[in-house]
């Protein structure tokens, strides 16, 4: 089958790779329809490997190269015993596996577990033909719902599970830094959740003007832009983290979801001084966040069309998707990836 497949930093390569087997037990094999590019991949194919293994796994025994590609939906063609999933079932893949024994596991919160393996980065992914993953990474799809939309509900998952960490927003004002797709999702969950008014704060104008194009208020990052007693940090920068604190107001709470590629510093006496809090948010749950962010898709509460600025074959996956992405970020949101042949 064809598949992208990372071998190294600037080195993803559309090769023919093999076929995944029948499933095992409680698996299943999925044809993917359509697959999205996250910043993830981005961040390892300029900078990895970071979370890509170099040595196996030790829950999935995956290392490098394997195929990339964590934000998928399509159509189970087979089943493994036990699955309880019928061939034909169109399903989102929630793209978490844990070790299903741990505390954060039994919880429901495969993505605390200590052994946490994500599809596309620590076992073969969804920028495929097919793969092979467990009945539980499966969520069914509703039968209006498109393709596209269902590849996006796990990057709308990451929203979700911030907004609900951040507490109730319903009458509250919300800030957003970072207008990218994750940021925008945000605060779509935000307004959809009652947020009194919800503000996008980014340095570029090309993002701010999607985000007033969707209904947003929007502002610089600057302290001019004023302050709010939530506020979602996006950007994954040391720049966007210090703003979002100083833009957070007193005893508000600041949640981080931005991926930051190392140790920021943070100024604890302002901190103390305004009553504020610090949370952050990491990936996603099934129950908690990936099935509501499926639920909202349905309800057309997610403006997801707006997101999509590609659709680009298999085929073209590096010099259509990878390559804008780096090149021109403020031109190009999410990139999906038609894997279908």
């Amino acid at each position: 089958m064809l598949a992208a497949v990372y071998h190294g930093r600037h080195d993803i390569r559309v090769q023919e790779w093999p076929a995944p087997p029948k499933p095992p037990a409680g698996w299943v094999t999925v044809a993917i329809a359509y697959c999205g590019i996250c910043g993830t991949d981005v961040d390892e194919y300029l900078h990895g490997p970071i979370v890509i293994p170099t040595t196996p796994h030790p829950l999935t025994g995956a290392k490098a190269p394997l195929v990339l590609g964590h934000e998928g939906a399509g159509v189970v063609v087979a089943a493994g015993a036990g699955a309880g999933i019928d061939r034909g079932t169109r399903v989102g893949l929630e793209n978490s596996l844990g070790c299903g024994h741990c505390a954060a596991c039994l919880s429901g919160n495969r993505q605390l577990c200590p052994q946490y393996a994500v599809m596309g980065l620590m076992m073969d992914g969804a920028l495929a033909e097919t793969v092979n993953v467990p009945a539980s990474m499966c969520a069914e799809l509703p039968p209006d719902l498109p393709d596209e939309a269902g590849a996006l509900a796990e990057s709308l998952a990451v929203a979700v599970r911030a907004v609900r960490r951040a507490g109730s927003v319903a009458g509250v004002d919300v800030h957003v830094f970072g207008a990218g797709t994750i940021g925008l999702m945000a605060a779509q969950v935000a307004r959809s959740a009652g947020a009194h008014s919800v503000t996008l704060r980014d340095l570029s104008a090309a993002r701010l003007g999607r985000a007033t194009a969707m209904g947003f208020e929007v502002a610089p990052p600057s302290p001019d832009g004023g302050r709010a007693p939530v506020v979602f940090e996006c950007t994954g920068t040391a720049a966007g983290l210090a703003d979002s604190l100083s833009a957070t107001a007193k005893s508000g709470t600041t949640v981080v979801l931005g991926v930051h590629d190392r140790p920021r510093e943070i100024d604890l006496v302002a901190l103390l001084l305004d009553e504020r809090v610090i949370r952050a948010s990491l990936s996603h749950a099934m129950n908690d966040d990936y099935i509501p962010a499926i639920e909202l898709l349905r309800r057309g509460e997610i403006d997801f069309e707006s997101l999509i600025t590609d659709r680009v074959p298999l085929q073209g996956v590096i010099d259509r998707g990878f390559e804008p992405l780096v090149a021109d970020p403020e031109s190009h949101l999410k990139v999906l990836i038609d894997c279908r042949q």
